[in-house]
């Protein structure tokens, strides 16, 4: 295993071994009971967000992840991060049980695109890693993700990848059933949470060819502070702090364990959606309401009556959306518009209930596109996106001036299949406008543009090629941040002289979509001109009467009173680069069972001048095995994730970890009506896990044993 920690190589050795297994397999192999175990067999579901057209996994130029069914019930987390952190190339940020975004092949923030059916959240949580995305995944229905640069469709936000949370509050079909609808429940070890929550959709009025639909549905979360392996705080900070109580002839702090302090949350929300559903289209609208408060972790003492920052966050949204479809065979398609609305605040709470500071953020996300085609093997689209933001951050720690972001673009896209080869290009002109308080305005445009293929030489293998220019204008933070931003621990410094930054992007890919085995391996590379992201100063940051003083690290006045670390938005040339590998093998498929093994690999290397850049997740191989039935499902996954010692400047090593997960469901069937219960386990070795892309590994490990257990109506 020591290799493995050295050298890409191992990796792709395993994966190219999984390409030749593939390359064996006898085509011929039945692939039916993935449907009567509700589990995909791999790369083969529709995707609706990597193209104007719902088009197969297999089709698409970009590596794509679909959680439904099944495997979203049992991946289902607090955070829509920890949801995903589990699949091919996507790790979390890991910021406590109440915040986590998903962090893509190494990039997150504002190189990832979260949506919510279609349109951006218009939250906070790029701003800092301690602000909690703007949806929960506990009533959805489908997550979608393109990994690799999906910016031609959705702007330069989506450089890293997509996030598309579906959530079906707005009906897009015309269905027969006057009601349907399900309710969840679950509860969980780990933090003696209990989750629940429902769901109704009604057909009012209508015929044969129409009908009016109302949607409804709520949920409620609420958990205490979570359970880890041993102490919250790693080792290494643990002497350090010893160490400095000791030179201050103080009794070494009673550091806490077993439980993570301030790490408790409560969520609660509701939707409710009508739609005008057709043969040929639909209306709808839907209005949204999405509540939490959840404790910060930080550093963490037993016996102190002080209590950590919390944030209460609230965000209120009105999404509309409509849809007509045409003839396959006509030269205009369809039509489709999507308008999201959304207002946006949390305020950060101090142990006394105090507000420190309030962060705001209402705006709203537009976009049409027209679908044409007509002649054989030629489909595209052509569109229109507006955007807007306003955002203000007010208090004690507003290190960001009051600002309005304004984002207008075009796009086409073009699919062409001749024979094997299909061809998919893309372009787009996007201006954003940035506007922040007694700044200058600044404007920009950039021209982005893709080209793909997929070569399908067989029924079951295929060749997936695609190349990329994306540009992307810096944000208000990456420009204007001066103060301290105590959710990454840090003094920060932006750059108001920054330019856009500038990526290429290719990656190739080899799938096998049928037979005894299925999977993918895919290897990509990134080129930037301009990376932004933060670089140490060397300076410390020192607080005197409200002010700050930045000095060197060495002062004598940084040592005797502390302060946070300076850092500094700058742009070098960087580059990514990694291999991804998912591959099953079907080792029994009959009519009433199956039985599966599933490999999966990712690895990522980033540089910029030479020095590896912060936060880069560490190498992670996973073994599964899935038995299943009508009624009956269990599995079992062991994952590794290996030690990170290519770390950036100061940036402490992370030591590897593996983590045991296993799962059991079971399903009942009473006419219309279908219930699971399921049991899960998580992190049945109880071992201590600090993931490398987290701000906080040093201070909050993640969860330890769990045990969740619920069950599913649907009707």
């Amino acid at each position: 295993m020591k290799h493995l920690r050295h050298s890409s190589l191992p990796f792709l050795t395993l994966a190219l071994a999984g390409v030749a297994a593939l390359r064996a397999a006898a085509p011929g192999a039945p692939a039916a009971a993935a449907a009567l175990a509700h589990d995909p067999v791999a790369l083969d579901q529709f995707v609706t967000l990597a193209s104007p057209f719902p088009r197969n996994q297999v089709d698409l130029a970009q590596s794509t992840t679909v959680l439904s069914g099944r495997p979203l019930l049992l991946r289902q987390q607090a955070t829509l991060g920890e949801t995903l952190a589990q699949e091919t190339g996507i790790h979390a940020s890991a910021y406590g049980p109440g915040a986590s975004r998903p962090v893509i092949r190494g990039l997150d923030g504002e190189r990832i695109l979260i949506l919510e059916n279609g349109t951006a959240l218009l939250d906070a949580s790029t701003v800092s890693p301690d602000h909690a995305v703007g949806v929960e995944p506990f009533l959805v229905e489908r997550i979608e993700v393109v990994r690799g640069p999906a910016s031609l469709l959705y702007g330069s936000a989506a450089v890293g990848g997509v996030v598309n949370v579906i959530s079906h509050r707005i009906e897009t079909e015309l269905r027969e059933e006057a009601i349907r609808g399900g309710a969840e429940a679950r509860y969980d070890t780990a933090t003696r949470g209990f989750a629940r929550g429902g769901v109704l959709d009604l057909r009012l009025l209508g015929g044969k060819d129409h009908a009016l639909v109302l949607h409804v549905d709520a949920f409620r979360r609420g958990g205490q502070d979570v359970r880890i392996p041993g102490y919250a705080e790693s080792a290494a900070l643990r002497r350090e702090e010893a160490d400095e109580a000791r030179r201050a002839g103080r009794p070494a702090p009673d550091f806490a364990r077993f439980r993570l302090p301030n790490s408790a949350l409560t969520s609660e929300g509701g939707a409710a959606g009508l739609s005008l559903v057709g043969r040929q289209g639909f209306a709808g609208f839907s209005h949204t309401r999405f509540n939490t408060e959840y404790g910060v972790p930080g550093h963490a003492h037993e016996g102190e009556e002080e209590g950590g920052v919390r944030i209460r966050l609230q965000q209120r949204r009105n999404d509309v959306q409509a849809e007509w479809r045409g003839a396959p065979t006509a030269a205009v398609q369809g039509f489709r518009f999507r308008l999201g609305h959304a207002d946006y605040g949390h305020d950060e709470l101090e142990p006394d209930g105090e507000v420190g500071t309030r962060f705001t953020n209402r705006g709203h996300d537009a976009r049409a596109e027209l679908l044409h085609g007509g002649a054989p093997g030629w489909s595209g689209a052509l569109g229109v996106q507006s955007t807007r933001s306003a955002f203000t951050a007010e208090g004690e720690e507003a290190f960001l001036p009051p600002s309005t972001t304004r984002g207008t673009a075009l796009f086409a896209f073009q699919e062409v299949a001749r024979g094997p080869l299909t061809w998919q290009f893309g372009a787009r002109v996007e201006e954003t406008h940035l506007a922040a308080e007694r700044m200058r305005a600044r404007r920009d445009r950039e021209l982005s543009g893709s080209a793909g293929v997929v070569w399908k030489w067989s029924k079951v293998w295929s060749l997936a090629a695609s190349l990329s220019r994306t540009g992307r204008a810096p944000n208000v933070q990456e420009r204007y941040a001066d103060g301290p931003h105590i959710g990454t621990q840090s003094f920060e410094l932006g750059d108001p002289d920054l330019a856009s930054e500038v990526s290429a992007g290719m990656e190739i890919g080899l799938r096998r979509r049928d037979g005894a085995v299925t999977g993918a391996v895919t290897l990509f590379a990134n080129r930037f001109r301009g990376h932004i992201f933060e670089r140490p100063t060397g300076k410390v940051a020192v607080e005197h009467d409200g002010k700050w003083e930045l000095v060197d690290a060495n002062d004598p006045e940084a040592k005797e009173h502390g302060g946070l670390p300076v850092y500094q938005f700058v742009q070098r040339d960087a580059r990514f680069q990694g291999v991804e590998a998912e591959v099953l093998w079907h080792l029994h498929d009959a009519r009433d069972s199956q039985f599966d093994l599933r490999f999966s690999a990712d690895l990522v290397r980033a540089k910029a001048d030479g020095e590896h850049l912060p936060r880069i997740p560490a190498a992670r191989v996973a073994v599964g095995a899935l038995w299943a039935t009508e009624r009956w499902s269990l599995g079992a996954e062991v994952q590794r994730t290996f030690a990170q010692e290519r770390t950036a400047p100061g940036e402490p090593r992370s030591p590897g970890y593996g983590r045991l997960g296993a799962h059991a469901t079971r399903v009942l069937t009473t006419g219309r009506v279908r219930t699971e219960a399921f049991l899960r386990g998580s992190n049945l070795t109880d071992a201590e896990a600090r993931p490398h892309p987290s701000f906080l590994k040093e201070l909050a490990p993640l969860p330890g044993r769990s045990l969740t257990a619920g069950v599913r109506l649907t009707f």
